[in-house]
């Protein structure tokens, strides 16, 4: 009869006594558009295959992204690595980043990559709380060369897939889309 697992109880007559046990931290929430991806492990597969990884860093509290940017043919023609882009992207491409003491919805840290030659954004995305990330804007292509389009209601993938106000559990792993 001595099981190892077996607690023995005791009286508590105080609650202040109790410990709060602290639950271990779940892993990143993706808002893609108006779409949801839970309990990710902050890498976003695209038509099969990780183009992307967002991680948050504690002090100063950063997003760091990873991507690897395509043209419309799929040939890839950039490459950031937790927010420093290689040599060969560097003419093409430029990396906004915020820093901060806190995710607020006033001081919130971003990412932001845009195109030299066409001015426009590429990706941005924000830490709205220390473990939910809004991707907001997204046009860039996957290996397949197929466009994304990432805006605040939808997810698209060239013009056969549109995600929007899809809710996903991903169960520690990637984000799935395509």
């Amino acid at each position: 009869m001595n099981n190892p697992l077996q607690i023995k109880a005791t009286d508590i007559t105080d609650a202040s006594e109790l410990i709060d046990i602290e639950k271990p931290e779940q892993g990143l929430e993706l808002h893609v558009g108006s779409n949801v991806f839970r309990n990710t492990n902050g890498v976003v597969k695209l038509q099969g295959k990780e183009q992307l990884v967002l991680e948050t860093q504690p002090q100063p509290l950063t997003l760091l992204l990873t991507m690897d940017l395509y043209d419309e043919q799929g040939t890839r023609v950039g490459h950031i690595r937790r927010n420093a882009l290689s040599t060969h992207s560097a003419g093409r491409f430029t990396i906004d980043i915020k820093t901060s003491n806190e995710a607020t919805p006033d001081d919130s840290p971003f990412v932001t990559v845009a195109d030299r030659t066409t001015g426009r954004t590429v990706f941005e995305a924000c830490l709205m709380q220390r473990r939910k990330i809004r991707i907001t804007v997204g046009n860039f292509y996957t290996h397949k060369g197929e466009l994304v389009t990432v805006s605040p209601h939808y997810c698209r993938i060239g013009t056969g897939l549109t995600l929007f106000g899809d809710v996903a559990e991903s169960r520690g792993n990637a984000a799935a889309i395509g």
